[in-house]
């Protein structure tokens, strides 16, 4: 059975089910398209923006895929990642638009939206400011920024021990001083231990293994 890609647009609530097998579906089927596989031979490891691309504008600013416009994809992409993502490395930025221009090459030319000529041609024309938009630190979530200072201060903010070590370390400091750390307000006292990070690097883990299945199908149709 074919896949619909306006499913989603027949619910009337958030379901996190039914967007997950949605989500899976619709990233293997690109996994699987001769756009990804043209952008593998660059970025072995892929599906980690797409997934972020569809997980945020659906989930948090309540849109489709085909109902994304121009407008859409630029508060997705230059308004929610920076304050939602964060990266290990300014360069983890670095495959996030050929990444997201293959998928959205892949939607045009298998489902014909309505909207993607123009959210490719946005794509094209914010490439050479997204690795900048992405580490502006202004753009930055209370979350994001709590994850960065942590990483900047030498933690490794995906171990739970160097997260508990530097939260603990925090706090103390606002104890401490009885001054808010600059541009984190003293509610991050009460800072629970989940971060938009720990999403992102379940969601990057599940990505690259279907990117790595993917790339195992392609090599048998090729031989």
């Amino acid at each position: 059975m074919p896949f619909d890609i306006r499913q989603l647009d027949k619910l009337e609530d958030y379901d996190e089910e039914t967007f997950d097998a949605y989500q899976d579906a619709l990233l293997n089927l690109f996994l699987e398209s001769p756009e990804a596989e043209a952008h593998m031979a660059e970025y072995p490891d892929m599906g980690f923006w797409a997934t972020q691309f569809m997980y945020y504008g659906y989930a948090y600013i309540g849109y489709t895929l085909p109902q994304t416009t121009r407008a859409v994809a630029d508060e997705i992409i230059t308004e929610v990642f920076p304050r939602k993502i964060s990266l290990l490395s300014p360069k983890d930025a670095d495959d996030a638009i050929p990444e997201l221009t293959a998928f959205w090459q892949f939607l045009k030319r298998e489902y014909k939206l309505r909207h993607a000529d123009a959210v490719l041609r946005f794509l094209r024309q914010i490439e050479p400011d997204f690795k900048s938009i992405m580490n502006d630190s202004s753009r930055f979530g209370i979350a994001k920024s709590f994850f960065m200072m942590g990483q900047d201060a030498g933690f490794d903010m995906t171990d739970e021990k160097d997260l508990d070590a530097f939260m603990m370390q925090y706090n103390a400091g606002i104890a401490e001083s009885s001054l808010d750390a600059p541009g984190l307000p003293g509610f991050l006292l009460g800072l629970p231990k989940t971060t938009g990070s720990k999403k992102t690097r379940a969601k990057k883990k599940k990505s690259r293994k279907a990117a790595k299945a993917s790339r195992k199908k392609n090599r048998k149709r090729r031989k």
